[in-house]
């Protein structure tokens, strides 16, 4: 009943937070589907990215950056985005999958800058796609990051983690 309500103290015995099973030294499930996750949000940034590079500026900008009147300015602007979320695409995706290499070890540290590098993805995925540069994949991408972000820390996977990455807080009670 007391953990019914939201308090700044988690109950002991609240089933959504602990983990009560043995930490083996096999990777947690929730940790293998975060990383396989990754992966697949990697390589389709990688694929996004090259495919547009190698189809550069098209000659009619999209509907959403039609004015009348559009000048070069405006193209150069298009184009200059366009690179930004390219190269964006491929710098992220290189170093989420450096990363998610070092999952299955339990790193503590390579778990937080992947949470940092999957933050900056979803933002440059989500900036492109609402200025017009990007198209729907990049929605697919934000997807499958939130929820490989959401596997990564779940409790199975922490305890994981704090068990091969030396929890400071191991023992107490």
């Amino acid at each position: 009943m007391a953990g019914m309500f939201p308090t700044m103290v988690s109950d002991p015995d609240d089933r959504n937070r602990r983990y009560t099973g043995e930490v083996g030294s096999q990777w947690p499930r929730p940790l293998q589907i975060g990383y396989y996750l990754c992966l697949i949000a990697a390589v389709l940034m990688f694929v996004i990215a090259f495919l547009t590079m190698v189809n550069g500026v098209p000659d009619r900008l999209p509907d959403s950056w039609m004015i009348e009147g559009a000048d070069e300015e405006l193209i150069d602007t298009f184009a200059r985005n366009l690179r930004v979320y390219t190269w964006g695409s491929i710098i992220l995706g290189s170093l989420i999958t450096s990363c998610c290499a070092y999952l299955s070890k339990g790193s503590k540290v390579a778990r937080r800058w992947l949470a940092g590098f999957i933050g900056l993805a979803v933002f440059l995925q989500l900036a492109s796609f609402f200025v017009g540069v990007a198209g729907w994949a990049a929605l697919v991408v934000v997807g499958l990051l939130v929820f490989a972000l959401f596997f990564m820390f779940r409790p199975a996977a922490n305890a994981y983690v704090d068990k091969r990455s030396g929890d400071v807080w191991e023992g107490v009670e």
